[in-house]
Order: structure tokens, then sequence, then C-alpha cells
């Protein structure tokens, strides 16, 4: 595909082109009217060598010396430029005298000679009328001379196209000088605010008041583009800090700060998605405080929630960074262990957990008052006790039951033949 034409190159192409074409029409107009005039007054010559002829041979024509008339027939042949002079005598019209020489032979009526006739009379003393002798024919000799004038018209012609055409580059380059610094400024501007997004430029005056106006409007449009993007900055930044805090709000418990029960289900679905890919494994501690409801009656909602918050503290304390820790709800929390190679270190786990809920809380609201913080846990690996994350947080429930039955502040491994069936 061809290149896009620049406005410079359009400017020069146009200036040249302009500058040429009036020097042709002007030329041409020129010639035109120099060479009917030249032909006018190469006919008011020819007439006037055809008087003079005509005077000379009238004293030759009146006593029949022929031979007097062709002397002077070439005489004036030799002096003017013509190619053929004829005294015809009248009343028969007979030729009585003839001078000529070679004519350039051109059927072009442009280029042809001029042809005139003249009279020849004589005024005989006493009579008011003249008497008719003869008649004069002069055919000039032009063709070499408008030829002539021709060929070097063109040549001047075609000097002065290509003289025009390399004075008009020297106003185009002024143009094109004058232009382009504020040319390149209005598309350095609009290029770096297509490509790099920065609507921080602003262009000065200009000398042209069109391009001034144009970068008046790039300023003012580009002012209210940097306010608007200035808005919108603060408008995302707002709606991120929102989203931040309703993400939160949604997927963390609210008392504790552990993720919630939702959280923890999108994180257990997504851990078992890479544990089926990866031939991992994935394992849950489901955990249940041991005394929640009694220190609740007793002491208060207050009293509970300071349990609860203890409670998450010492599981996150617990586990690693990488395991997450989540209150389900209530006085029930749950641990995903997302890279696990078998019971051992589930059992691991929970035994940590347990030596954690060893110390009894001091309560804040109580003073002197210190409670136990029995936890019951129950476990379960994916794939070896359920297929899905749902499963294997019911087959982890049912596990926790049955730790409790067992007397508590214990933790129990999910074995469907014992375990089925269980669970709140």
């Amino acid at each position: 595909m061809m290149g896009r034409k620049t406005l410079f190159g359009v400017l020069r192409y146009i200036i040249s082109w302009s500058v040429a074409m009036t020097l042709l029409i002007s030329s041409v107009m020129f010639a035109a009217t120099f060479f009917h005039t030249v032909r006018l007054q190469r006919e008011d010559n020819i007439e006037l060598i055809a008087r003079t002829a005509a005077y000379s041979t009238e004293a030759a024509v009146m006593f029949g010396d022929d031979q007097a008339a062709n002397e002077i027939l070439k005489d004036i042949l030799n002096k003017e430029e013509i190619c053929r002079i004829t005294l015809y005598a009248e009343p028969q019209g007979n030729v009585f005298a003839n001078a000529e020489k070679p004519c350039d032979s051109t059927s072009d009526a442009f280029f042809s000679g001029v042809t005139k006739r003249i009279d020849v009379k004589h005024k005989e003393e006493g009579q008011d009328g003249e008497r008719l002798l003869g008649a004069i024919e002069i055919k000039s000799q032009d063709s070499k001379l408008y030829k002539t004038f021709l060929y070097h018209g063109i040549l001047v012609l075609f000097f002065c196209l290509i003289l025009a055409v390399l004075v008009a580059r020297v106003p185009a380059r002024w143009m094109e000088q004058r232009f382009s610094s504020e040319l390149h400024a209005l598309s350095g501007m609009a290029h770096a605010a297509r490509l790099e997004g920065d609507f921080t430029r602003r262009l000065p005056s200009f000398e042209i008041a069109e391009f001034n106006g144009l970068g008046q409007d790039f300023n003012a449009l580009f002012s209210e583009i940097q306010t608007r993007n200035a808005e919108l900055a603060i408008r995302q930044q707002h709606l991120e800090s929102v989203n931040r805090s309703l993400s939160s709000m949604a997927m963390c418990d609210s008392l504790t700060g552990l993720a919630n029960r939702a959280c923890f289900g999108e994180q257990l679905e997504i851990a078992i998605s890479k544990a089926r890919a990866n031939e991992t494994k994935v394992g849950i501690l489901y955990i249940d405080n041991d005394h929640f409801k009694d220190i609740n009656d007793s002491y208060g909602h207050s009293a509970g929630d300071s349990l609860l918050v203890n409670v998450g503290k010492r599981l996150s304390g617990a586990v690693r960074d990488s395991d997450l820790v989540a209150r389900l709800g209530g006085d029930e929390f749950a641990i995903l262990l997302t890279t696990v190679s078998g019971e051992d270190d589930l059992r691991h786990v929970s035994n940590k957990i347990l030596a954690a809920m060893a110390r009894k809380l001091r309560l804040a609201e109580r003073e002197g008052v210190d409670v136990e913080l029995g936890v019951s846990i129950g476990m379960a690996i994916f794939p070896d006790q359920a297929n899905d994350g749902l499963s294997l947080l019911r087959a982890a429930d049912q596990a926790m039951y049955r730790a409790k039955r067992l007397g508590r502040g214990r933790s129990c491994m999910y074995d469907p033949s014992v375990d089925a069936g269980l669970g709140g």
C-alpha cells in the first residue's frame, strides 16, 4: 500500500504547480498577443513596401521599360524579407516585371507569409482622377521568422517553468518551517495522549490564528479530561475500598476476623480441585468448643465472645500460614490443611491444638475467673474418606461428634464404619 502524502508535500506540490500553470498560461497569452502584434506590423510593413514599389515602378510602366522595372523589383527583393514581387500591367493583367527567390514551402497558414497587392496608378495634370497602370503583388518570407520566434519562445518558456518550480520551493520551504513546529507540537500532544495516556501537557500560544485556536481547544479538552480522570481515580479508590470492605464482610467472620463458612467452602473446593489434578491430599479439622454454652449462660454473651476470639487466636497459632482457619458459626471452627501426606499430619496438628487449648482463659469480664477452653476435633482426608468438599466437611463433623461422645477434649479420625450417620 502506498504511503500517505504529508501536508508539506501537498503544499509544495500545490505551490509549484500553481506557479508553473500561472506562468504557462501567462506565457501562452503573451506569446499569442505578441505574435498577433508582430503579424499586424508585418502586414503594415509589406503594404508599405508594396506602395514604395508601386511608386518606384510607375514611370517604368508608363514608358514600357520592363528592364528598368525588373531592376527596381530586384533591388527591393534584395533589401527586404520577401520572396516574390511581381508587377502586372493593366488592362490585360500580364506580368510586366518579376523578381523572386526561393520561399520556404509550408501549407500551414500560421507560418505562411503575407501576400499584398497594390495598384500602380498615375495622376495626370489637369485631370481629377487617376489612371490605373498595373498592380504590385508581394509575397513575404515569414515562415523562418515565425518558426524562429516559436522555437525560441518554447525554450524560454521551458526555462522559465524550471526556474519557477525551483523558485516556488522557497516559499514552500518557508511555509513548512513556519507550520512544522506548531503542527509537531499538536501531533506530539495527541500522540502522548493516545499512546501514553498523558493529559498533563499543555500547548503554548501559536502565531497562526487557526493553530492557536486549535491548541487552546486541546488545552481546554485535556484540562477537562485530567479533572475527570482525577475524579474517576478518587471514585475508583473509594469503590475499591468499599469492595474490599464488602469482600471482607462477605468472606470474614465479624467477631474473630477469621474466614467465614462461605470463604471456607470456596477455598475448600479450590484446594480439592488442585489436589484432584495433582493427585495430592487435603485434610480438614472440624473443631467444636466443649464449654461454650456453659460459659455463655453463666457469664454472659461478652464472655462467650471473648472465649471465641481467644479460641480463634490459639487455632491460628497452632497451624501454618498456608493453612486456613475459619469460624463456621456459633462455637464451631474448621481448619483446611491444603497439603498433607496422610493421617499422621492431621493428628500432629490436632495434638498442637489440644495443647494450645489446655491453658485456661481468664475472663476480663469477671475478675479472677478462669475458664477452660476444651475442644473436640474431628478429622477427615480427601480423597481417602470423601470425594468432594461437602462430603469431606460432613465426614469431619461426624468424627468430631464421636470425639465428644468419647469424653471431649480429644480428636478422632473419620471412620465410616463407626461415624456413618453421626453429625449435628
